[in-house]
């Protein structure tokens, strides 16, 4: 019964700040009547607005990235990202994605290149460096309502 009692003690100890924070919104959920209409408000804001200029970016991004164009302008564009910003020419594409589409298209594909194995450790966080960024499709489309 004492090693029960000791687990769960351990368990708290570990969660002590998630479980604070947890109670702290729903203690601001909760108690205060003026914030479940600025949720509301904000929920429909990304809803709206920010998700539908997000989406034609992620799925486009994801239907590029099963082509050969990414090795195609990996090939064609690795004398300029090599000695420019320290990467392989496959970090183009997400260089060019960045610009375009910017945040979180760019750290998307960063992501999936470290995952797909097309960039080490080091280019991964080189590229995020110059992707991540709002780009202004990305902001013309959402404020724009």
């Amino acid at each position: 019964m004492f090693s029960k009692c000791q687990f769960w003690v351990i368990k708290v100890k570990r969660n002590f700040l998630a479980l604070a924070f947890l109670a702290f919104t729903f203690c601001l959920l909760l108690f205060s009547p003026v914030n479940l209409p600025a949720v509301k408000t904000g929920l429909t804001l990304w809803a709206g607005s920010v998700v539908p200029s997000l989406f034609p970016f992620f799925v486009s991004t994801e239907l590029l990235m099963h082509t050969n164009i990414v090795y195609f302008l990996g090939r064609l564009l690795e004398g300029l990202m090599k000695p420019l910003f320290g990467i392989r020419g496959e970090g183009a594409f997400g260089f060019m994605m960045g610009l375009i589409s910017g945040y979180p298209v760019g750290a998307k594909i960063a992501c999936r290149f470290r995952e797909n194995q097309v960039c080490s450790k080091t280019e991964c966080e080189r590229l995020l460096s110059f992707t991540n960024n709002s780009g202004p499709l990305f902001i013309i489309g959402t404020c724009r309502n």
